[in-house]
């Protein structure tokens, strides 16, 4: 009864002993991937954003430019009428 008390205690050992070596060699290094892969992500998306913002802004900058033209285009007609 001894031995296999002794015999199971080793075993629960040598298995403890094998889920902290993979714990270590395994399970770490994907945690700390993993956590790389997030701050990626999260400098990615605010990268993303910061585009977005600027092309957005753009696009009004461009509808104020086309509405200019068109006033100044709308000028240069009604002068040229008035020189005919």
């Amino acid at each position: 009864m001894e031995s296999l008390v002794q015999m199971t205690g080793v075993i629960v050992g040598i298995l403890s002993l094998c889920g902290v070596i993979f714990n270590y060699a395994v399970i770490k290094p994907l945690a700390s991937s993993i956590q790389e892969l997030r701050e990626l992500i999260e400098s990615t998306q605010e990268y993303i954003r910061g585009v977005e913002e600027k092309r957005q802004n753009m696009a009004e900058r461009l509808a104020k430019v086309e509405a200019s033209a068109a006033s100044a285009h709308h000028r240069l007609d009604d002068l040229q009428e008035s020189v005919k």
